[in-house]
This record gives structure tokens, C-alpha cells and sequence, in this order.
């Protein structure tokens, strides 16, 4: 009876802290979610500058491995 008890009490003490660590959670998800947006929307902008660099980036990419196919041919 008394381990029982102790089982009983260990998951309520158990849930209790669980609810507090998760108090907040909605707000905190939330604004993660609209940072996250933000930072797509800044980043896939088509009038950013970091667009740009991307695309930059990829055609060169692009190029030395196209340039490193015609090298093995």
C-alpha cells in the first residue's frame, strides 16, 4: 500500500511540474513561428541582397562543377 501511495504521489508531483515547465509554451511557439516566417520571407524576398548572394553562389557552384564534368570528358 505504501509503495502504491508513493507511485500516486511521484506521478502527480510529476504532472504538476510538467504543467509549470510547459506554462508559456503557446507564446513561446508562437513567437518562433513568426520569427521563422520572418527570416523565410527576408531571406526568399526578391529584393534582398542575401537573394542575390544565394543565386550568386549556386551559378558558380554550378559552373565549377559543370566545368569540372567537361574536365573529366
Amino acid at each position: 500500500m505504501k509503495f502504491v501511495k508513493s507511485i500516486a504521489i511521484g506521478s502527480l508531483l510529476l504532472g504538476l511540474m510538467g504543467t509549470a515547465y510547459a506554462e508559456g509554451g503557446y507564446e513561446r511557439a508562437k513567437q518562433f513561428q513568426e520569427n521563422f516566417r520572418n527570416e523565410q520571407a527576408r531571406i526568399w524576398n526578391d529584393d534582398s541582397p542575401d537573394q542575390n548572394k544565394q543565386q550568386v553562389t549556386q551559378e558558380q557552384k554550378k559552373e565549377h562543377k559543370d566545368g569540372k564534368e567537361q574536365a573529366d570528358n
